[in-house]
């Protein structure tokens, strides 16, 4: 056994003394931000969930020494009638994330540039706009800024040549003053507008897709491990598995590679569960090259005792509104008997109030984030009653209504079935 599987058994052991039963672990999507910022942005998310439904929560410090791949800590939620404990961890790959975001921003733009065209021509954009032209739009939005800042720079650029025509230094001056306005454009409005963070991230899924991503490949096969660690302890009755954008392919991949080591990872004790939310999974798995992801969905879905939810939204231009990531045709919300994922709405405009919506969907990447942030308003979808709540992944999802209409007032679970 390797020494991060040894250490996350050691961690279980102490889990499973103090009676956690519920496991989340949390894959991020393309996000360099570290894990102390998730950890702090948590226990204040989860302390407005705590008082939207009327229950007690309490998140502990970090458990973990940074020695793991993983950011932890506990989380202890009740009612009068119910309380819960779940393990909580943040798989971590963001100093993978941040070790592209240091490139320096000619590499950025070449190398981002380059995947963007790969997509372009696998196929893939083609299909986003038969999937989600809402999508198609996004997937173009790196080029118009890029071609905007070009332009900025021609202007900039012919200015200065017209200032200096006739001189000895004027194409120098033109050629300079055009080169530095665009990269100052580059990186203001740029960075601001997430031009970065999306270059970043299409060089990153070209490379995934042709296998070469060899620290994320590893970091994997370190996930995996820490989840057939987890799953063998005896620890938990549930282990949630969830994965948000970029976050969602990936834990495919953790998934895929956890069946390998342990082919009968779903079949107990801990019920096995995965939400993916805000999920990108076709933006790879419709490009021609992207049979590997398509592989892994598909694997996932087919395997036995293994429960896959995934959470898609209107108002979010990032995912794949009723787009079915295994057959990658357009989907519904209606239940198919056996058929996995089963797809289900998570309506941001029933989530926030008018007047915080009104504010937010003009960002999308903040309209984005929402599926991992607590509501204003009691709704179908709620990331922390599925983290935190008492009822049983399989339960709470079941119905389209998912947690409205089984607490009292005061937080009494008045129907449904726990996780123990």
């Amino acid at each position: 056994m390797n020494e991060v599987a040894s250490q996350a058994r050691t961690a279980e052991g102490t889990a499973q003394a103090a009676g956690t039963r519920r496991l989340v672990l949390f894959l991020p999507g393309h996000d360099p931000t570290g894990m102390d910022y998730h950890h702090g942005r948590f226990a204040n998310q989860a302390g407005r969930f705590a008082r939207l439904w009327s229950f007690r929560v309490a998140v502990s410090p970090r458990r973990d020494d940074g020695a793991l791949p993983f950011a932890r800590w506990d989380v202890d939620t009740s009612g009068p009638n119910w309380n819960t404990r779940t393990d909580y961890r943040i798989l971590s790959w963001d100093d993978i994330v941040r070790e592209l975001d240091d490139r320096p921003d000619p590499v950025r733009l070449w190398r981002g540039l380059g995947g963007l065209t790969d997509f372009l021509f696998g196929g893939a954009a083609r299909g986003y706009f038969r999937a989600s032209p809402r999508y198609g739009f996004f997937f173009f939005f790196p080029y118009v800024m890029v071609w905007l800042f070009a332009l900025g720079g021609l202007v900039a650029g012919g200015l200065a040549y017209w200032l200096l025509a006739g001189t000895l230094g004027a194409v120098l001056a033109g050629l300079a003053a055009g080169v530095a306005t665009f990269f100052g454009l580059f990186r203001w409005p740029g960075r601001y507008w997430r031009l970065h963070q999306a270059l970043d991230d299409w060089d990153l899924a070209r490379n995934y897709l042709h296998d070469a991503t060899p620290s994320v490949d590893a970091r994997l096969d370190e996930f995996a491990g820490v989840l057939v660690a987890a799953a063998q302890t005896g620890a938990y009755d549930e282990i949630v598995l969830v994965g948000h954008s970029l976050g969602a392919t990936l834990m495919l991949g953790v998934l895929d590679r956890a069946l390998d080591r342990h082919p009968g990872l779903a079949d107990g004790p801990a019920r096995l569960c995965l939400m993916t939310c805000g999920a990108t999974i076709p933006k790879l798995a419709l490009h021609a090259r992207g049979q590997k992801v398509r592989r892994q969905a598909a694997r996932v879905a087919g395997t036995p005792g293994l429960t896959w939810v995934e959470y898609q939204g209107r108002h979010d231009a990032i995912n794949f509104y009723k787009f079915h990531p295994v057959t990658l045709r357009q989907a519904g919300f209606d239940a198919i008997e056996g058929s996995q994922p089963l797809l289900r709405n998570a309506n941001i405009k029933h989530m926030l109030s008018p007047e915080k919506l009104k504010r937010v969907r003009r960002r999308p990447m903040r309209v984005h984030y929402q599926f991992l942030l607590a509501n204003e308003r009691q709704a179908s979808y709620d990331y922390f009653m599925v983290a935190l709540g008492p009822l049983a992944f399989a339960d709470l999802t079941a119905r389209a209504e998912g947690p409205l209409g089984r607490f009292a007032q005061d937080g009494t679970l008045i129907d449904g079935a726990l996780i123990a």
